[in-house]
């Protein structure tokens, strides 16, 4: 079966371009397919064009009362996503989309619940999603509610009642909707927020699918806080009756960017022909022998990706090490080298988006309307 990569992440705003390149970056290189992004902080009717970024296809959810809500939904240019109905909210905390993909229709449901009465709203919602669904359901998003507070805690509280608490988990499960983190990691204590002033973190954060469809959920996890104060929350799904994705190979041409890189190309291939096309040779073999010898291509681009990235893959690992350990610690040193590593983090991605914005051409629309984010250089 084909596999499909799933995101879920409270983004904490997304109004900056180089935010969002960064973000939209990070996603494509943990291979992300569907995007559920909440508290986009987009005004209303005021969405930025995406179209011309690696997730192409959007569908918006914005408040028309206040610029700190939002719901979004991107599909990566290369899914092939056709939509069928769309259901938005004037409050900017839900956004119900459906279409087909891979023969197979699908429902996302993407969720940003109050940080109060969250019983309330969320019974409220589950009626309009039930009339809404079709095929299969993915139901995202921040509920800010720890569901089980002895595991979803880091404190064992919750500031919702035990009451409220239950009555929520039984809308979930009448609904048949199935806490897909949970149910592959039944014990495990994990969160997806970190409350600096309560220096305290909660799993508030989740993916739901109907239990008949649960098996098709793998390798559900929870990835490391850089761009927000939220942890993302991404499972691989497995979309049933489709064939496995097959993919053609093309010459990376960022690689002839370089003076040093396209010299060192230019000089082997013309060393190739001149030491093997001789007058014995057959245009076949001589084409067969440089079809192998252009492998050097792909040697290059990846070695130039790999010592390009390494820095960036070294840092990530590193602050997710460093989250394990205060998850289970919370000491004030184990912090004090998270944010230091986050920072340094921060400032190569800083660096990277401002190179790339500043490579467009200068009468570029896109750069102009975005250049006074370029000096700023604005994360939040």
């Amino acid at each position: 079966m084909a596999e499909l990569r799933l995101i879920s992440y409270n983004i904490r705003g997304l109004k900056s371009p180089i935010k969002r390149n960064q973000l939209f970056r990070q996603l494509h290189r943990n291979k992300a397919q569907v995007v559920f992004l909440q508290e986009t902080h987009y005004k209303h009717n005021k969405t930025p064009n995406l179209t011309r970024t690696l997730y192409n296809l959007w569908y918006h959810s914005t408040s028309e009362y206040s610029n700190k809500l939002g719901v979004s939904i991107g599909i990566h240019k290369n899914t092939p996503f056709t939509l069928k109905d769309i259901q938005t909210d004037s409050h900017g905390r839900y956004l119900f989309v459906k279409g087909v993909l891979e023969n197979q229709i699908f429902t996302w449901v993407n969720l940003y619940a109050p940080n109060t009465d969250q019983k309330k709203w969320l019974l409220a919602i589950l009626p309009k999603i039930e009339i809404f669904r079709e095929g299969i359901l993915i139901m995202a998003g921040d509920l800010n509610v720890p569901l089980n507070p002895a595991l979803n805690s880091s404190t064992g509280k919750s500031a919702i009642s035990k009451s409220a608490l239950l009555a929520i988990q039984h809308g979930l499960h009448s609904n048949g909707l199935i806490d897909a983190w949970r149910a592959t990691h039944p014990s495990t204590k994990d969160y997806t927020n970190y409350s600096s002033p309560h220096n305290s973190y909660h799993r508030l954060d989740y993916i739901f699918v109907p239990n008949q469809f649960l098996h098709l959920c793998t390798d559900i996890n929870i990835g490391s806080m850089i761009h927000s104060d939220h942890f993302p929350v991404s499972p691989t799904l497995q979309i049933p009756n489709s064939a496995p994705k097959t993919y053609t190979w093309r010459l990376n041409e960022t690689i002839l960017s370089g003076t040093d890189i396209k010299q060192m190309i230019k000089k082997r291939l013309v060393d190739f022909f001149d030491l093997n096309n001789v007058e014995k040779i057959s245009p076949h073999l001589l084409w067969e022998s440089y079809k192998a010898f252009i492998r050097v291509f792909i040697s290059s681009a990846s070695f130039l990706r790999k010592n390009r990235l390494k820095k960036i893959d070294d840092l990530t690992e590193k602050i997710h090490k460093l989250e394990t350990t205060h998850k289970c610690f919370q000491t004030p040193d184990i912090l004090q080298d998270l944010k230091s590593a986050r920072e340094e983090l921060r400032d190569i991605l800083n660096t990277n988006s401002a190179k790339y914005f500043l490579s467009f051409p200068r009468d570029d629309p896109q750069t102009l309307s975005n250049s006074r984010y370029i000096t700023r250089l604005e994360v939040c």
